[in-house]
């Protein structure tokens, strides 16, 4: 793994937060979705069961007619980015506040990512999975 690529998946961590960060359900699930290849699978927090695809990670993060989710932060911090050429992993801590349907709640907690390179080279979240404890 090159240097190059270890600063192109912190720059996908980064842009995960960013996503959400972004106002407006739309431009979200657009910024958000754009980061998983299309068959990605996510392994929600909480023990939620798999998700699988660009389809179900849309329902489960933006149901239809669901309210948008309104980020105040959300700080994540990479520990470890390894890997190869063809499959990394970027682990770390994360810290999000954020108000949903009109209740605020502050969370912290671990992630893993795996990610591999799409056809013209950008990385794209394969899988992923988290942990959320209420924020102190």
């Amino acid at each position: 793994m090159t240097a190059g690529d270890r600063e192109a998946l912190r720059a996908l961590d980064q842009s995960y937060a960013k996503a959400w960060l972004k106002q407006g359900t739309e431009a979200q699930a657009e910024a958000l979705l754009a980061l998983f290849e299309p068959h990605a699978v996510i392994y929600p927090g909480g023990g939620g069961e798999p998700l699988s695809g660009t389809d179900e990670l849309r329902a489960y993060w933006f149901p239809e007619g669901a309210p948008p989710t309104q980020v105040e932060y959300f700080e994540r911090q990479p520990v470890t980015i390894e890997g190869s050429p063809a499959l990394a992993a970027v682990a770390g801590r994360s810290e999000i506040a954020f108000s949903y349907a009109g209740e605020r709640s502050a969370q912290e907690g671990y992630y893993i990512i795996h990610a591999r390179p799409d056809d013209e080279g950008h990385w794209r979240i394969h899988r992923m999975m988290w942990s959320t404890r209420p924020a102190d």
